[in-house]
């Protein structure tokens, strides 16, 4: 009985480092290592890997996305991804459209579109529109839509702009003395003996006194200052 107890000591042994020797080389197996980690952070996040280097039983991956500098702990023996965590924001993508963007401006201040800029750094558009008085820039974001800001400037009116001014009606011509000379003839042919203006709210009036010495008529008549109207013949017998 006694010889058999060294081999099974012996058996015990051997069977341990057996079992320790699987156990490690399993694990050594299943162990990621640095490029595996810094692919499994692209897979999931995308965008490219700066840096991976081991902490303990975790990679620290620092990667770059369009949206920022992230750091990602990767596990090295699961290959899970335990934490992310956002280093610097380097500019959101934007979410809006150059038509929505106009859209939501148009919304706020009338008149047509000149022009539609966009910055990546602050994340916005800038919209020009042309009113008929005014230019007004609209500052909204491009992330959310919401009106940042609203400046507004004014047209300069031009000469050719600027509202005619009213032209007063010209006063009504008075015929000379002359003329009413001729239209008093009309009613009596003769040689004018005296002529009078008399000035009135209306224009006024001539008073031509008119003698036909071979009919021996003798007439005053009233010519309208303005109508050139008969207005009224006296005759003197």
């Amino acid at each position: 009985m006694k010889k058999w107890i060294p081999i099974l000591a012996a058996c015990i042994i051997l069977g341990s480092a057996i079992v320790f020797f699987l156990l490690n080389s399993a694990d050594d197996v299943k162990k990621l290592n640095e490029t595996e980690a810094a692919a499994k952070v692209t897979q999931l996040y995308g965008g490219s890997v700066n840096a991976a280097e081991l902490n303990g039983n975790d990679f620290s991956v620092e990667f770059q996305t369009d949206e920022g500098l992230y750091s990602a702990q990767v596990d090295r023996e699961s290959g899970r991804v335990t934490a992310v965590e956002l280093i610097e924001k380097t500019g959101p993508s934007k979410a809006l459209t150059v038509e929505q963007a106009e859209e939501i401006a148009l919304g706020e201040v009338q008149g047509e579109i000149e022009e539609i800029n966009y910055s990546k750094g602050q994340n916005e558009y800038a919209v020009t529109i042309m009113g008929e008085k005014e230019v007004s820039i609209i500052s909204l974001s491009a992330e959310t839509g919401e009106i940042r800001k609203i400046a507004k400037e004014e047209i300069p009116q031009s000469d050719s702009e600027q509202p005619e001014a009213e032209i007063p009606p010209e006063p009504e011509r008075i015929i000379t003395s002359a003329e009413a000379e001729a239209i008093a003839k009309e009613t009596l042919e003769g040689e004018v003996q005296e002529m009078e203006f008399t000035q009135t709210q209306d224009g006024g009036y001539y008073m031509v006194e008119i003698e036909n010495e071979e009919t021996e008529q003798e007439a005053t008549i009233q010519i309208h200052a303005i109508r050139g109207e008969t207005l009224s013949v006296e005759w003197d017998d």
